[in-house]
């Protein structure tokens, strides 16, 4: 799958995206703030966890062993779309 796709799906806000990337599990999980009136996305991978206000910092975080979903999004398994 390629990093424009992923980008797309999660753009969607529909669910959460879960991973595995060097046999660690990950994931991405948008939220809407219904008083702020935006939305947020949970980044998960092998136990640690941060959150990012915009598709685009979800694209380009290095959160997965050093490296951002941009430089990893041929590589992952997708476990949960």
């Amino acid at each position: 799958m390629t990093a424009k796709q992923i980008k797309s799906r999660i753009g969607e806000c529909a669910t959460l995206f879960g991973f595995e990337y060097c046999g660690k599990d990950g994931n991405v999980d948008p939220y809407y703030l219904p008083e702020t009136k935006s939305t947020e996305y949970l980044l998960y991978f092998d136990g640690e966890e941060q959150t990012v206000h915009s598709i685009d910092d979800v694209m380009s975080t290095p959160f997965i062993k050093g490296k951002t979903l941009n430089e990893v999004a041929s590589e992952i398994v997708i476990t949960e779309w």
